[in-house]
């Protein structure tokens, strides 16, 4: 660069030629995504591929408990399109069920830890409930670390842009104290050239040396001045780059929340400590139920009775209704039932929903990077081919 246009830099500001993120709020993101501009890298290729593949695989696991819950209710249709016969004796087994239940509830209320709702569900989920902590450990330790990170971006973008601010103060500055110490300089010149020419005395040498000081100032001045405009780029990079990880995270977070929300209502409750505490509570209820309850044999021949009986009917997970005999004797049960299903089932419907428009999104957006960018055809086939994507 020429001196003149380095000069001509430090009176005016640089146009900003970098690509800027735009920082949306989570709330903002949910209802909005981010516009995209020109430019797109390879980076965002890989990033979208991620985007698709997590999208998958969060659809293939929700489709799994979707699944499930249809097998529910599909279960539910069955029984309730059994005789009138056989749905006597189901109930039948089922209120020697629940009054072997009642008996249990003795013992419970005794010290009533926990409520009979809460003991039915432990125990229902007893043999899954190691992996079901592990779960809720792995998701509750992830939102927190996603929260970190988001909190530690935002700390950073907010330093950036606090720096950058103070740069162009102090670049304002400069170029005021450059104009002073300009108008001065030609000031004293003139002077001293008038002041030659009225006294006749030879003063080219301070002429000269004012002349020396203005030109070593001025490249002092420079040097100055660009230091600065690169500190500036280089924190406006920074910025942007934080931005980007923000916008990439959240993602991650929304499903992460989605997933443990859905998790906290299945299971009715509000944390994994609080599912420990019910297990622990759990456990010390079903230390007295053994070492009082005298029926136990008789509930576990009438729960494996009602569960073969159920199989002979067509029903294919059998054992579960064992923990629902009241829905089996009161229809007003077995609407509450339903309507718990249909909300697990709404909600993952949502989860799915989003997922797959994120899948589809992903997918329109690399086919939008290679109309902006076809030279990168190859390194996107190469990309895709990887995560085992098909664009079509």
């Amino acid at each position: 660069m020429g001196l003149l246009n380095v000069v001509k830099d430090i009176f005016t500001k640089a146009e900003i030629t970098e690509e800027t993120f735009e920082y949306e709020s989570i709330d903002n993101f949910l209802t909005g995504r981010e516009k995209e501009e020109e430019g797109r890298s390879e980076d965002d290729v890989v990033f979208k591929c991620d985007q698709i593949v997590d999208a998958t695989y969060q659809m293939e696991d929700l489709k799994v408990e979707y699944d499930m819950v249809t097998s529910y209710f599909t279960d539910i249709q069955t029984i309730e399109e059994l005789p009138a016969d056989a749905r006597r004796e189901i109930a039948e087994i089922a209120k020697k069920i629940a009054l072997l239940e009642n008996e249990t509830s003795t013992f419970l209320h005794s010290d009533d830890r926990i409520s009979d709702e809460n003991f039915r569900m432990i125990q229902g989920m007893e043999k899954d409930l190691s992996q079901i902590m592990g779960r809720l450990k792995e998701l509750e330790d992830m939102d927190l670390k996603i929260k970190r990170d988001m909190k530690h971006l935002e700390a950073e973008k907010n330093s950036l842009e606090y720096m950058q601010n103070s740069i162009e103060g102090r670049q304002a500055r400069l170029r005021t104290f450059v104009i002073g110490f300009g108008v001065v300089a030609v000031l004293a010149v003139v002077t001293l050239a008038i002041a030659s020419m009225l006294s006749g005395y030879n003063l080219i040498f301070p002429i000269l040396l004012i002349l020396l000081v203005v030109v070593a100032f001025a490249a002092l001045v420079i040097v100055s001045y660009k230091r600065l405009s690169y500190e500036y780029k280089l924190s406006e990079t920074k910025e942007n780059r934080a931005i980007n990880l923000m916008n990439k995270v959240k993602i991650k977070y929304i499903n992460n929340t989605s997933t443990l929300e859905y998790l906290y209502g299945k299971y009715n409750i509000k944390s994994l400590r609080e599912l420990e505490y019910l297990y622990d509570q759990y456990l010390i209820m079903v230390d007295e139920v053994r070492k009082y309850q005298r029926r136990a044999g008789d509930l576990r021949e009438s729960e494996a009775a009602l569960s073969k009986l159920l199989f002979s009917y067509g029903v294919k997970d059998p054992d579960i209704w064992a923990k629902q005999s009241l829905a089996l004797m009161d229809n007003r049960e077995m609407v509450e039932v339903k309507h718990s299903l249909n909300v697990r089932r709404q909600k993952l419907r949502e989860q799915i929903t989003y997922n797959q428009q994120l899948r589809m999104n992903g997918l329109k957006d690399i086919g939008e990077i290679l109309k902006l960018n076809p030279e990168l055809g190859p390194r996107v086939k190469q990309e895709l081919e990887l995560y085992h994507i098909n664009l079509e």
